[in-house]
Order: structure tokens, then sequence, then C-alpha cells
């Protein structure tokens, strides 16, 4: 007999219904719709979430699991980093962090844009005062 997860999976599955709805099915990076899937961000949190959770293609996922990132097929990186939905923003960030080609121009224009931490990966906080 499975066990069931009811609060879990219902979470699950709502998520994924509004992630392929604001995605249209396509990666949220790319735009590609070579094996769309959920794809969730570390750190990880308790309950499933839509700001650190996204759509992507298969070559965007192997990407940010540590896959080289090719730069002549990275460009789409510069306008994803210009997303209003941090998901995105913040994916394509830490995949431009990740890159071997950082010295590229467009590489660090877009990583300016982002306002994402280099040490950390993480959205840089905005000073208060």
């Amino acid at each position: 007999m499975t066990r069931k997860r009811p609060k879990q999976r219902a979470a699950a599955g709502v998520l994924g219904k509004a992630i392929t709805r604001r995605s249209r099915g396509r990666c949220e990076l790319c735009e590609s719709r070579d094996e769309p899937r959920l794809y969730e961000l570390a750190p990880f949190p308790d309950e499933p979430d839509l700001d650190r959770t996204l759509l992507l293609c298969a070559r965007c996922r192997s990407w940010l699991e540590d896959e080289p990132v090719d730069p002549v097929r990275a460009h789409f990186l510069s306008s994803a980093v210009w997303s209003d939905l941090p998901p995105v923003k913040l994916a394509a960030a830490r995949m431009l962090l990740a890159c071997d080609f950082q010295d590229d121009h467009w590489v660090a224009d877009a990583l300016e844009a982002s306002n994402v931490d280099p040490a950390s990966g993480e959205f840089r906080v905005e000073d208060a005062g």
C-alpha cells in the first residue's frame, strides 16, 4: 500500500499548474519546449514556493546542475536577468555566475543588472539608509 502525502501533493499540484500557466508550457529562461519540468532553486523552503520554482527545459536544467554553459547558446540569459519573475532572474544570474566566460562584456552587464550577490548566489539586500 502506498502512503499518500496529500498536503504536499496538493501544494505541488497547484504550484505546477500556476507555473505552467505562467510559462505557457515553455522554459522560462530560453522559451524552449524541450522536456519542460519544474525546477526548484536552492535553498529549498519547507513548502513549495512560486518565487523559488520555475519551468525549465532539459538544457537549462543541466546548466544549473553544473554542466558547462555554452557561451554561444547562452545569450538568452542576458534577457532573462531582466525578468520580473524572481526565480527566472535568480536562475539566469546563477548560470552566469557559474560560467567560464565571465570576462565577456555581455555577461558582466547581465550580472550587474541581476542584483545577485556573486558570493551567495542570492539577491543582494538593498541598504535601507
